[in-house]
């Protein structure tokens, strides 16, 4: 089986997922089963992906997917001491996964007779959250930064009125 594996060492690597080998949490469970953390990943990964493919839990899957390794990584960021960029990176793609999921969750009934969508979907999130193509970061300041700083000063007002309408309601409601 090794033999086998091996043979996916450079497509692991091309992929960028040498350092799932340094996870913690995988070392004793693919230990038990004699196989590197890069492997199991990258096999459940592709079965993960022939899944989708083939319609099975697809939306499930992409979920799980785009949610579990950003938001590990989130963690990973939250809790190191230094000052590297990878704050910025988790922070502006949780904020585009937040824009898609609401435009999907909008437009999903839609979207969902476009062949292959959620493969479609799901690559735009590796896209945004691969380490290599830091791709959260790339749309954020490209597309999002620009509007909010031409727009923040309306947004900021339109916040205000509601916090002081709610505000207010809370007020007559004692």
């Amino acid at each position: 089986m090794n033999v086998v594996l091996s043979k996916c060492d450079p497509v692991i690597t091309k992929l960028g997922l040498d350092d799932i080998d340094q996870m913690e949490i995988l070392k004793a469970p693919c230990a038990k089963i004699g196989v590197r953390p890069a492997h199991a990943v990258f096999i459940g990964g592709s079965i993960a992906f022939f899944s989708i493919l083939l319609g099975i839990a697809a939306r499930f899957l992409s979920s799980f997917i785009c949610i579990v390794y950003p938001a590990y990584r989130s963690i990973q960021a939250i809790e190191s001491r230094d000052n590297s960029n990878d704050d910025k990176q988790w922070l502006t793609y949780w904020i585009l996964y937040s824009i898609i999921t609401l435009a999907d969750s909008t437009l999903g009934f839609a979207l969902e007779f476009i062949p292959f969508y959620h493969i479609l979907k799901l690559a735009l999130y590796v896209a945004l959250f691969h380490p290599q193509v830091k791709g959260a970061e790339k749309l954020y300041d490209s597309f999002v930064a620009p509007l909010y700083q031409k727009h923040n000063q309306q947004i900021e007002r339109e916040f205000e009125k509601l916090k002081d309408g709610i505000n207010q309601k809370f007020q007559t409601n004692k």
